[in-house]
């Protein structure tokens, strides 16, 4: 991996954050904005792609790691 588990997660927290918001947005009202839905899907769906992406090499590299 390119990048330390702890990026992973943080990435992973940001797409959930989105994916609630695309939520609340979608259900809110039955005239949704479908063009911010849309963006916010692609985004989602883009960081998605990139952190199935990345596979470097098999190191699982942590911050704990570059602490010692």
């Amino acid at each position: 991996m390119q990048h330390s588990v702890e990026d992973l997660i943080k990435r992973i927290n940001v797409m959930h954050d989105m994916a609630c918001n695309l939520h609340r947005v979608r259900n809110a009202k039955p005239d949704y904005d479908k063009i911010y839905c849309n963006n916010l899907l692609d985004d989602i769906r883009g960081m998605a792609y990139l952190i199935a992406k990345d596979k470097e090499d098999d190191i699982i590299m942590s911050e704990i790691d570059s602490r010692k």
